[in-house]
């Protein structure tokens, strides 16, 4: 069993990234936090201890999209995380600290290893 922490943050994808940051920031009054050069545009909210991630950008034929709505956790060990999910058969996608897998109704869970 893979043992989780706190929600780090959720995504959603937005079709007009400018349009969605006016709604986040004028009519909820969340303020942008510094987000990295992902390669396509993007917002990233504080909220508390965690975070909520805008992302404009088309979906990926992948079989696990990195950027796909998700919610992201972090887990107390990466390593022993990739070992449950290789004996269970679940595939994921790995980038850097991340892993990212389909729950049982295709939605995208990303697993953050603890900074």
């Amino acid at each position: 069993m893979i043992r989780t922490g706190r929600l780090h943050h959720a995504a959603i994808r937005v079709s007009d990234l400018e349009r969605s940051r006016k709604f986040y920031e004028e009519v909820l009054g969340m303020r942008q936090t510094p987000r990295p050069d992902l390669g396509f545009p993007g917002a990233w909210y504080a909220l508390g201890d965690g975070q909520l991630h805008l992302m404009q950008r088309p979906k990926l034929d992948a079989p696990v999209d990195p950027t796909d709505p998700h919610v992201a956790v972090e887990v107390e060990d990466y390593e022993a995380a990739k070992q449950t999910l290789r004996e269970r058969g679940i595939e994921f996608f790995e980038l850097g600290p991340q892993l990212w897998i389909r729950d049982p109704d295709g939605y995208t869970v990303e697993l953050r290893r603890k900074p």
